[in-house]
């Protein structure tokens, strides 16, 4: 029974249901539904009566098999049952695509639309393209001036702010504030930032996400903190792409022992700039309490509380200059001193006029 059983299985796994149930039937004569070898051969003749179509016959023997004593028969029975009870649906129209009768009848008397065609002459072949080439050097120039172009106006979305604080005689602190007007870091903020680590200037860089770049200065004399200016505006002009005449920076001071008279001359010409958007470009200085004359041009200096704004003016020649006066304490104080001595002298002249003689020691 065995064999015939595994036999059917096989024929079942190859959809012939006809050999699985002609292979089934006289096993199922031989071994009734109340025996566990009788309800195994009837739950094979189910699926193989659902393979036909005969859905009567298989739920007929799946309502006997609910009643078996094999309880995992029993629950496949059910499922069984339950899916060959189940309403059938309509399958709806969207569902199916619906192909056009063809009318393949020959036509008397009607030639074809091919034969009704003009036949004229076959179309020239395409013309040979011949091996690939690599790209010419006028091409390559091409796609390096565009990608200038790209970077200088990238490079133009920032607002660039220059403080310089005289800090005292000979003595000038620096900082540069580089904000992208984006929010983002951009490439030309990268470069100039490597630049600046590679040739080893005398800053402090720090640099976030947010594309802002600051640059932070010691307190330098004069001619240092020129020679930084020069600098950094050589490279930040490489990075750019642009070349940029070097800037001018001189502090003429004249000592007048009580004080000091600072003149600052910046001079920075941004006349390459004139085509490409150079963004905000602004210096500020500190402190102002003692200035005495500022004078700048194209564009006019402000206060604006404790700091002077000056904005300078992309594609000109910008100048500034600014006289300070600053007192020196260390002036100060001996004119100070002299001017007591003096007044001790007199003092002393006075007494000797007056006939009280010099201060003598006790005897």
């Amino acid at each position: 029974m065995s064999t015939g059983l595994a036999a059917a299985e096989r024929a079942l796994e190859r959809g012939d249901y006809g050999l699985c149930l002609r292979l089934l039937e006289p096993l199922a004569d031989a071994n009734p539904i109340t025996e566990p070898e009788g309800a195994a051969i009837r739950m094979v003749m189910v699926t193989a009566w659902m393979g036909q179509g005969e859905e009567r016959k298989a739920i007929s023997t799946c309502r006997l098999l609910t009643r078996c004593k094999d309880p995992d028969l029993r629950n496949r029975a059910r499922q069984l049952l339950s899916v060959l009870e189940a309403p059938s649906l309509e399958r709806p129209a969207r569902w199916s695509m619906q192909l056009p009768t063809l009318d393949m009848a020959p036509r008397v008397g009607k030639g074809t639309l091919t034969s009704r065609r003009r036949r004229g002459p076959p179309p020239p072949p395409p013309p040979p393209t011949g091996p690939t080439q690599a790209p010419s050097a006028g091409f390559a120039v091409l796609v390096l001036a565009v990608l200038i172009g790209l970077t200088l106006l990238l490079s133009g979305c920032v607002r660039v702010t220059a403080e310089l604080d005289l800090a005292g005689p000979d003595r000038l602190a620096m900082s540069w504030r580089i904000n992208s007007l984006s929010g983002h870091s951009l490439p030309w903020q990268q470069n100039f930032a490597k630049a600046l680590r590679s040739e080893g200037l005398n800053w402090r860089v720090h640099q976030d996400r947010t594309g802002s770049l600051n640059l932070i200065s010691p307190t330098l004399g004069a001619g240092q903190a020129a020679t930084l200016m020069r600098s950094s505006v050589e490279l930040a002009g490489r990075s750019a792409g642009v070349t940029l005449p070097t800037p001018d920076l001189a502090i003429v001071e004249r000592n007048w022992l009580v004080g000091m008279q600072q003149q600052l001359n910046l001079r920075l010409d941004l006349s390459p700039l004139a085509e490409f958007p150079a963004g905000d470009l602004q210096i500020s200085i500190t402190p102002i309490q003692d200035l005495q004359q500022v004078s700048s041009s194209p564009m006019k200096g402000r206060l604006e509380g404790d700091v002077l704004l000056w904005t300078l003016d992309s594609g000109s020649v910008n100048q500034l200059q600014i006289q300070r006066w600053q007192w020196s304490p260390l002036g100060l104080g001996s004119v100070l001193i002299v001017l007591l001595l003096l007044l001790s002298f007199l003092l002393q002249s006075m007494r000797v006029r007056l006939g009280f003689g010099y201060p003598q020691l006790p005897s």
